[in-house]
C-alpha cells in the first residue's frame, strides 16, 4: 500500500503543476491540455484509491468540459 501512497502524492504534485501553467498560460489551448491532465491525474487517483465510479463520471466530466472549452 505504501508504494500506491506514494504514487498519490507524486500525482497531487502534477496536479499542482498543471493547475499552475493552466493559471499562468497566455495560450487557451494550452491551459484546457493542462485542465485535461489534471482533471485525468484526478480519476487516476480515485481508481487508486477504490472509486472506480467516480473516476468514470470524472472522465466523462472531462471530455464534456474540454470539448465546450476547445469549440469556444
Amino acid at each position: 500500500m505504501e508504494h500506491a501512497s506514494v504514487f498519490v502524492y507524486v500525482l497531487v504534485g502534477f496536479m499542482i503543476l498543471g493547475s499552475l501553467v493552466a493559471v499562468e498560460t497566455a495560450d487557451l489551448l494550452s491551459a484546457a491540455i493542462c485542465v485535461g491532465a489534471v482533471g485525468f491525474a484526478l480519476s487516476v487517483i480515485d481508481l487508486l484509491l477504490g472509486a472506480p465510479d467516480l473516476a468514470v463520471t470524472q472522465v466523462v466530466v472531462e471530455v464534456i468540459c474540454l470539448l465546450s472549452l476547445i469549440h469556444i
